[in-house]
């Protein structure tokens, strides 16, 4: 079983920096033995760096105006702290165009976690190694929580699922390879009304399924 919700002590936690309503060191790392930090990143990448992550990971339609931003900023003073960067974020976006239920940084700090984190590599990995190791009728059950994990968790279930590797202008199978999986969840199951009223962090989960096929 895979559970890809982000942990709340972390986020939480106001030394991690992963928060933009308490002032914080920029750091963002789950684990803090790794090198880069999310001051690392904003300091370093360049312009186009910066907004093809924000755009690919935090799905940020401003991504451009945020990243010369913050690459302005950052030739005045370094950018260091979680207040700081909000601030810039919030100084890009025009005000009339701030998102109505989320603070208008939530999707920049977004991005730059994953980045820092390299979360959707991780899962990719993660999601190979589970399936060599899960033995025949043995089943893995995903958890996520956005649509970047979630088409992930789908393309991989799909590939298994199918088999065979060829590109579809392919007439036969030319590769051999046979299915390993049966998805179980043709759509994934999503948080009853219930459950999102008990648990308000459930309303973005949705859950994927597989069965491993072959002989034992």
């Amino acid at each position: 079983v895979f559970d890809l919700g982000v942990s709340t002590p972390q986020l939480k936690d106001p030394q991690r920096g992963f928060s933009f309503t308490t002032e914080a060191v920029l750091d963002m790392r789950m684990d803090t033995t790794t090198q880069v930090t999310a001051q690392d990143v904003v300091a370093g990448w360049s312009e186009e760096e910066l907004a093809d992550v924000l755009f690919r990971y935090g799905q940020e339609r401003w991504a451009r105006r945020i990243a010369r931003r913050i690459v302005e900023a950052r030739q005045q003073e370094p950018i260091q702290t979680t207040t700081r960067l909000a601030r810039l974020v919030m100084e890009a976006i025009p005000p009339r165009y701030y998102p109505k239920k989320i603070h208008p940084a939530t999707r920049t700090f977004q991005a730059i976690r994953i980045a820092v984190n390299d979360e959707l590599g991780s899962l990719e990995q993660g999601l190979d190694a589970a399936i060599d190791l899960l033995a025949p009728g043995g089943r893995i059950c995903v958890i996520s929580f956005h649509s970047l994990e979630d088409a992930i968790v789908k393309n991989r279930f799909r590939t298994w699922e199918r088999g065979c590797r060829c590109p579809a202008s392919s007439p036969v199978c030319l590769c051999g390879g046979k299915p390993t999986l049966r998805v179980l969840t043709k759509k994934p199951l999503r948080p009853s009304e219930r459950e999102v009223a008990a648990n308000a962090r459930s309303r973005s989960a949705r859950l994927r399924a597989g069965q491993k096929v072959g002989e034992a």
